[in-house]
């Protein structure tokens, strides 16, 4: 029979932060995602999350060996676009009663075509990439399109998408390197603690952070309350410069090089264990991220009754504006998780999350994965399903509307609206992951794993009516993602 005698005893899982976007090829994998511009060093909840989840986690126990736990993730879109590859290395060692340490290395080379955020069309489109040498389109996240990739075009530094083709920077490119390190111990009886922080570098991005947590357990050691804080500086470099937002694609006029973001976190999360089988988590979580939360490569198209408009200043181009978001967002969220034990050696893990911010989007995650154990024999089998969907934020918008959103005059151009993306992230959509793990445990206590996980999305958006025969007529208004990653993981002790 499988019992449950303190917290510590059941391995909590850290939820990600999803920015309002699930994609949880990022979120269940390592790899997160932001709304804004670029992915943080680790989910920037998540941290907290891993703060917290460290003080659950902490047994009082002798000093012992490092414990090493590895993987690679392999990570890969539909219609042969973005291919992910990282491999991961995890270090932690028990020092002494009180006290254990970790270390956390990631790397991630990420290649392939980008939607650039503008309309599918009737007709051809010519773009150029933010850099001829190359740029991180899209700023380095996994949310990619999965269209044909676009063979035609003319220099390095351009791309052209076919009619009936969504516009692809063929360019994508980047690698992000990783370090991390932690702390957690017990300062004194019942109260937990844990500290750690990290920095993470990409060619257009770099992240530094730091986290803490404190926690006091009560009930005999049944109920633990934890409070935990985060701190993340961004700076964002993009390729060919940051473009003034709503501005012409053409002109790409810049504001200047490096543009900064500051998110700070807090989460509170209570635990506690409802009897031998059943312990139960709650968090509740608040977020604040001021500055530069755009995306640097992204666009939107102008059209006029549903017909791109050739651009005054560029007669081989069409009317496309960079996309602008508010610099302000706050969110907060909740995240309910039960893990109970079934029979012999199983165990049911079920998780539900609810996050609103005042950009508009309020999604809601359901989580269940099964653990069963086969019998004696080491090995053991893990399904699991998601559930993930969201409202759009106030300002998505799939393209602009000449005479709705802005008035394009020739060369001039006026805007009636603030803020507008076409960013997929941030749209209304519902997504289902499934997957299936397999693993091994060995007599030394070494344990192997192999993943295999499917991610689809679905619109949930209101289509906006454009009139038949027109250049944008039939096409699909929405940059959805599907994808496939599997993921192989070995841990051992060192």
């Amino acid at each position: 029979m499988q019992l449950i005698q303190s917290v510590s005893d059941v391995a909590l899982p850290s939820e990600s932060e999803y920015s309002g976007a699930d994609h949880s090829a990022n979120a269940r994998h390592g790899a997160s995602q932001n709304s804004g511009n670029k992915r943080p060093l680790v989910p920037i909840i998540g941290q907290l999350a891993l703060a917290t989840a460290s003080l659950l986690g902490h047994n009082s126990e002798a000093a012992e060996p490092w414990k090493v736990d590895s993987g690679v993730l392999i990570y890969k879109e539909d219609g042969s676009k973005v291919l992910a590859v990282e491999p991961e290395l995890n270090f932690s060692k028990q020092l002494d009663e009180d006290n254990q340490i970790s270390l956390h290395l990631v790397y991630d080379s990420l290649s392939g075509a980008s939607p650039n955020g503008a309309m599918a069309a009737n007709r051809a489109q010519t773009f150029t990439s933010p850099s001829a040498a190359g740029a991180s389109g899209g700023g380095g996240e996994r949310e990619r399109e999965d269209e044909d990739d676009d063979d035609e075009g003319g220099s390095s530094g351009s791309y052209t998408a076919r009619a009936g083709e969504r516009p692809l920077d063929p360019s994508f490119m980047d690698n992000r390197y990783v370090v991390a390190a932690g702390w957690s111990g017990k300062p004194a009886d019942k109260w937990l603690a844990s500290a750690g922080g990290g920095f993470s570098v990409e060619s257009d991005f770099t992240s530094v952070s730091m986290n803490g947590a404190i926690g006091r357990e009560f009930n005999q050691k049944n109920t633990t309350v934890s409070l935990g804080v985060n701190l993340e500086f961004d700076y964002i470099n993009p390729h060919g410069g940051a473009p003034v937002g709503l501005s012409r694609y053409t002109d790409h006029t810049t504001d200047g090089a490096e543009k900064t973001k500051n998110v700070q976190d807090v989460m509170l999360s209570v635990s506690q264990i409802m009897n031998r089988r059943w312990v139960t988590r709650f968090n509740l979580g608040l977020s604040n991220a001021s500055g530069y939360q755009s995306d640097p490569y992204k666009i939107l198209t102008v059209a006029r009754d549903g017909n791109l408009i050739t651009d005054a200043t560029d007669s081989s181009s069409y009317v496309y504006l960079f996309e602008q978001r508010p610099e302000q967002r706050q969110k907060w969220y909740t995240y309910w998780q039960n893990k109970v034990a079934v029979f012999n050696d199983d165990s049911v893990d079920i998780a539900w999350r609810y996050m609103s911010d005042d950009w508009g989007i309020q999604s809601n995650t359901f989580d269940l994965d099964y653990h069963w154990q086969l019998g004696h024999s080491g090995w053991f089998v893990e399904p699991g399903v998601r559930h993930y969907q969201q409202t759009a934020a106030d300002f998505y918008r799939p393209f602009l509307q000449d005479g709705v959103d802005v008035d394009v005059n020739g060369s001039s151009l006026t805007h009636h609206i603030d803020y507008a993306s076409s960013d997929a992230r941030l749209a209304a959509f519902h997504a289902i992951t499934t997957g299936m793990k397999v693993g091994y445990t060995f007599e030394t206590g070494n344990e192997f794993s192999l993943a295999l996980n499917r991610y689809r999305q679905f619109s949930d958006n209101r289509t906006v009516d454009v009139p038949v025969g027109s250049d944008l007529y039939g096409q699909d208004q929405f940059a959805g993602t599907d994808a496939w990653w599997l993921q192989a993981r070995y841990s051992l002790t060192w």
